[in-house]
């Protein structure tokens, strides 16, 4: 196991991912809650997403995650190919990951609708997870652009680690 992939594994198993998961949400929730509009919707530099951006993005990789989870437990029980390679992923110059083109957010959703948006993609990643049951940490893998290759276990942890980053990253420039 990698670094990256140990990293990942003190989130544990799914039955403890999907605690971290609930709280992290709740947690995020609640913090989103105490905004103004003008606060979610603010752009703190040309460069950089606003509040709601960084929830769609948080949607829009879940929404991936719960795809890859599928592809894997389809793999597993051939009824899909395996996945072609993985692009590697980009940073920035400071070294710190660069989300991939696909995962920007377009930055057109009102507060009601990036709610919803991250409502619906966590309840598709939850059914995921469920239909995988058992086969969840098991062969085959997919390669994640910063963590290396993961099996569905896997990928339900970044999912974990990166609410939580979000969350944080979001309180962090608030203070500014």
């Amino acid at each position: 196991m990698t670094t990256a992939q140990e990293m990942l594994g003190r989130f544990g198993d799914a039955e403890n991912c999907l605690k971290h998961l609930e709280r992290s949400r709740r947690e995020l929730l609640h913090f989103v809650e105490s905004l103004s509009d003008e606060q979610l919707l603010h752009r703190p530099g040309v460069e950089v997403w606003s509040p709601a951006e960084v929830l769609e993005h948080i949607s829009r990789v879940e929404e991936s995650a719960g795809k890859i989870i599928r592809r894997l437990r389809k793999v597993a029980l051939g009824e899909a190919d395996p996945f072609p390679p993985s692009p590697a992923g980009q940073t920035r110059p400071d070294g710190r990951p660069l989300a991939p083109p696909l995962m920007y957010p377009k930055g057109e959703l009102s507060r009601s609708e990036v709610l919803e948006r991250l409502q619906a993609m966590r309840m598709r990643v939850l059914t995921e997870v469920a239909e995988s049951g058992e086969r969840l940490p098991h062969p085959p893998t997919y390669g994640h652009p910063f963590f290396g290759d993961l099996t569905a276990l896997g990928w339900l942890q970044t999912l974990v680690y990166h609410e939580r980053h979000h969350l944080r990253q979001i309180q962090e420039r608030l203070k500014e």
